[in-house]
């Protein structure tokens, strides 16, 4: 089962081998059944990533579809991976 995506251009997988860590920034925490959910937005997405109080803000890169709507998703999550290739 795969949770519900609500922005296609954010990653959605119980998955972890669907994951593109190296290029992504990843985000994860357990759903009620126990069951892990990894969700990421790939490179192309991210213009800069800021880290304060374990508080994530990812500003979005202004050639990305998500910039017509939002500029910044903060993320609070118990674990977070920044890919090797993501520009910090």
């Amino acid at each position: 089962m795969q949770p519900e995506k609500p922005f296609p251009e954010i990653g959605c997988s119980t998955d972890p081998k669907q994951v593109p860590w190296a290029n992504a920034v990843v985000w994860s925490e357990r759903m009620e059944t126990g069951q892990r959910v990894y969700e990421w937005l790939t490179k192309e997405h991210v213009r800069g990533l800021s880290w304060t109080t374990g508080l994530l803000s990812i500003s979005i890169n202004h050639e990305s579809y998500l910039d017509k709507d939002i500029m910044y998703i903060l993320i609070q999550a118990p674990f977070i991976a920044i890919g090797k290739d993501i520009s910090v």
